[in-house]
């Protein structure tokens, strides 16, 4: 909101100047009515233009990467009832933000019910009294001593005037100029902004602006025709009158100034109006240019340059198009890094660093594979869902593999005091109309204005928090763990965009350079397929608000001087970037799931 009322602000600012300084006092008055509404426009919408201009820069490798490599690998969440401790958070409310939308409302509100009033008295007044047609317009005869004044195609004169004829064709031809050129649609153009954008002067300057050049345009007309002495001294001797309702009207006595009776006399030669119209180009050029376009970098190919494998696995392309127009709001206590600024303004490494995990783009499903059919079909104590509806196992195997476009899992495990842990899936299909539907576009970008990241620069000494919101305040931890695990496994139903929309404003925790960097650490530190005997097995770990990793273990072998050996190496990991929620870093627990290569 902030950058939209900035920019639209020097937009209109730079050019009403460049309109009062050079455009005002010549005589190009259709332009000049054309460039002061485009003005407005172009400056309300100036915020929502993004021109990207790319800039091939080096690519330098990461500090404290190794073998930027990226991929997707499967990592859940873990519960293990035997390690967690609780820390009971209750998030602080900032009700300045409210208080402010509040009276912005409310002002708001009473503009618009006045305009509203103002716009029905008009009405009121042509209903009330007599009516006569007259050539393009309609004359509405008032009783009171009024000056002739024009709203829409109606105007309205004194009743006695007009029958004694007393009512010069001078100001008739000026109020049907308003009528013919619809003047009346420009006031209640601005006037409406107003409302909106009250607490914007720029917009009382814009409209005295275009009701001036109205009457520019209504003089000219009329002394086409006519005589400009006679003319000067007609709107001289009517200059007393006044005109009931200008805030909305064209009126003839707004404003009788010298600027009205200098024009009558002034000409402008055709070279100058070319010049001035050329130099307004140039000017929206510029405004375009300097508060518009942002440089997107992309990775050069210069000869000896160093690349990483995230350039050909993850496009940036990718990563840009997904935080287009996002602020990105980076405390990082533990680097000394501290960033606020719109996303095409970071550097290309602060994006790799800080940004690597980007969800693709799921376009056109591709189906669901043999493969995670077989797996499906294999389980039975699992949760199965079709298009967010829990079936059963049994109504699940009635269906066949190329009914779905989609399918995904979630996974939870638990761990008993001298058990392995077990895992329990919800697995979720997805038919083509509900994935067309619902699901294509969850990925297109990211859900959220602000993208915060924090990392503290100690950890957290807790290995997990607990939030409690809603009906679990006043309830024990054990019993809000309870409560989740019963939710998650035993719910009716599982809503599959409800739990992205609970999710937008939290970020997994992400290894510098992605998943298939931390794949590729792992890889080449441990040799997991002599290490582990078993065909599958999962290894525990936690993430800390610093990035660091602990709480190592081994699930699926017993042997303990195993764990020590993959202990090392998790623990001895570059450090990540911890898991964000609400903008905060908080501890989670992750998964990494290992299968034996055959």
């Amino acid at each position: 909101m902030s950058e939209f009322l900035i920019k639209s602000a020097i937009s209109m600012t730079v050019l009403f100047l460049l309109y009062k300084l050079f455009l005002e006092k010549e005589k190009m008055h259709r332009f000049n009515r054309f460039y002061l509404l485009f003005s407005l426009l172009f400056s309300l919408c100036l915020p929502f233009i993004t021109i990207p201009v790319y800039v091939s820069i080096p690519v330098t490798p990461i500090q404290d990467s190794v073998m930027m490599i990226h991929s997707v690998t499967e990592q859940q969440p873990l519960t293990n009832s035997n390690t967690v401790s609780t820390v009971v958070v209750q998030p602080e409310v900032n009700y300045m933000p409210y208080i402010i939308w509040g009276l912005y409302s409310i002002v708001t509100l009473l503009l618009i019910i006045r305009f509203a009033i103002n716009i029905t008295r008009f009405y009121r007044l042509k209903k009330r009294n007599q009516n006569i047609p007259y050539k393009d317009a309609i004359l509405v005869l008032i009783d009171n001593n009024i000056l002739p004044h024009t709203f829409l195609n109606t105007v309205y004169v004194n009743k006695e005037e007009y029958e004694k004829q007393a009512i010069e064709p001078e100001l008739y031809s000026h109020e049907l100029t308003h009528v013919k050129q619809r003047h009346t649609l420009d006031i209640l153009f601005i006037e409406l902004l107003k409302t909106i954008l009250w607490f914007n002067p720029l917009l009382y300057f814009y409209k005295k602006a275009i009701q001036l050049n109205h009457e520019f345009l209504a003089d000219e007309n009329v002394i086409y025709k006519n005589d400009i002495i006679s003319y000067q001294r007609l709107l001289l001797n009517r200059s007393q009158q006044r005109a009931p309702m200008a805030m909305l009207a064209s009126n003839l006595n707004f404003p009788i100034t010298k600027k009205r009776f200098v024009m009558m006399t002034k000409t402008t030669p055709k070279i100058k109006t070319l010049a001035l119209k050329l130099a307004c180009m140039i000017t929206v050029t510029v405004i375009v240019y300097f508060l518009s376009t942002e440089n997107v970098a992309y990775a050069g190919t210069q000869q000896n340059e160093t690349l990483t494998a995230t350039d050909s696995v993850s496009p940036d392309s990718r990563r840009d198009e997904y935080f287009k127009g996002v602020r990105i709001i980076i405390q990082d206590s533990l680097r000394n890094v501290f960033i606020n600024t719109p996303y095409e303004k970071l550097t290309l490494e602060q994006k790799r660093y800080y940004l690597a995990n980007v969800p693709n783009k799921k376009d056109n499903p591709d189906g669901v594979s043999e493969e995670d059919y077989k797996f499906s079909l294999e389980q039975k104590d699992s949760h199965f869902y079709i298009d967010n509806k829990k079936i059963s196992r049994e109504e699940f195997l009635k269906h066949k593999r190329e009914e779905f476009a989609s399918t995904g899992f979630k996974m939870f495990g638990e761990t008993k005091a001298g058990e392995e842990m077990s895992m329990t899936f919800m697995l979720y299909y997805h038919t083509y109309p509900y994935y067309n539907k619902h699901i294509k576009h969850l990925n297109d970008h990211y859900p959220e204005e602000t993208c915060q990241i924090t990392i503290s620069k100690k950890p957290v000494p807790d290995s997990f928090k607990i939030i409690k919101t809603g009906n679990e305040i006043g309830k024990s931890d054990k019993e809000v763990i309870d409560i989740r695990q019963e939710t998650m496994i035993s719910a009716a139903t599982y809503n599959f965009e409800e739990d992205n929309a609970k999710t937008a404003h939290t970020r997994d925790a992400a290894f510098p350079g992605g998943n298939e960097a931390f794949d590729a650490y792992i890889t080449k530190n441990l040799d997991l397929d002599s290490i582990i005997q078993k065909n599958e097995a999962f290894i525990g770990y936690t993430v800390n608000t610093d990035g660091s990793v602990t709480h190592v273990k081994l699930y699926g072998d017993n042997d303990e001087k195993l764990n020590d050996d993959i202990k090392k190496v998790f623990e001895a990991s570059p450090k990540w970037i911890p898991q964000q929620e609400n903008g905060k870093p908080i501890t989670t627990n992750k998964v990494f799931t290992y299968r034996k290569t055959k």
